[in-house]
């Protein structure tokens, strides 16, 4: 299929895959400095900025971890961010030859709240955006944002920089929005952390309304080999909020 990826930079191969509702261009603020110190290669996912869309039916984590597969090299370091987060872990646990290092950011195994999993949100709250998508997406997606950015130091400029990324090259097709709600709403991936070996990454924001920070430190310590950073002052997109934190954290990962 058309999948669009752009690519900067020299130096290891680190593949950035972008969260439920946005595309790419989420990640402009960084891009520059990453670039410094690696190939960064840039993602729309399936459905979302200049990527076509799959078939309902093939909106999978499993099929989403395929195709990106087939447009990176192998030894890659693979940064997720949120639902990009989910799709980055099952990568390294179908392609392990192809994650080198794992990267996630303000993600998790499973977003819905159960008896033994209490770092979450209710499935009242996701339900609530897949019905509210089917009345309005556009009005969804800008929900989204500002609940990204709840928290946050600086939530009013995090929600204006994201508006402004989230429409330039269109809003993204219902069919990948619904199929990435309700991956949130039924994949559990905790189970199979343990099976992840390659050196793993965990930033979190300290006010993440979505992941909180408690799901992060949960999750580092059932991946063998992983460390877990918090971003104090940010919210659910640090990347966007405190930039230069964020990029000094993955510099001295990867080097």
């Amino acid at each position: 299929m058309n999948l669009y990826i752009e690519s900067h930079g020299k130096g290891p191969n680190l593949v950035l895959l972008h969260g439920w509702g946005l595309s790419g261009n989420v990640w402009e603020g960084v891009i520059n400095e990453l670039q410094l110190f690696s190939r960064v290669s840039i993602i729309d996912l399936p459905g979302y900025g200049r990527s076509q869309s799959l078939n309902h039916k093939d909106y999978s984590l499993s099929n989403l971890a395929t195709e990106i597969k087939q447009h990176i090299k192998p030894n890659s370091i693979i940064l997720g961010w949120s639902l990009g987060g989910m799709i980055a872990i099952q990568m390294a646990l179908d392609y392990p030859e192809y994650v080198n290092k794992l990267i996630l950011v303000a993600s998790s195994p499973q977003y819905f709240k159960t008896e033994d999993w209490k770092h979450a949100v209710s499935r009242e709250i996701l339900e609530g955006f897949s019905n509210e998508l089917l009345a309005d997406y556009k009005a969804t997606i800008l929900h989204f944002l500002a609940i990204q950015a709840l928290g946050s130091a600086h939530a009013q400029e995090e929600i204006r920089l994201l508006r402004q990324r989230v429409f330039r090259d269109g809003l993204p097709d219902t069919k990948a929005l619904k199929a990435g709600l309700d991956i949130l709403l039924s994949a559990n991936l905790r189970q199979q952390l343990k099976k992840i070996a390659c050196p793993s990454l965990i930033i979190n924001g300290q006010h993440d309304r979505l992941v909180p920070l408690h799901c992060g430190e949960a999750v580092a310590s059932l991946i063998q080999n992983c460390q877990f950073k918090l971003v104090q002052g940010a919210s659910h997109a640090p990347f966007i909020s405190h930039p230069s934190i964020f990029v000094n954290l993955l510099k001295e990962f990867i080097q």
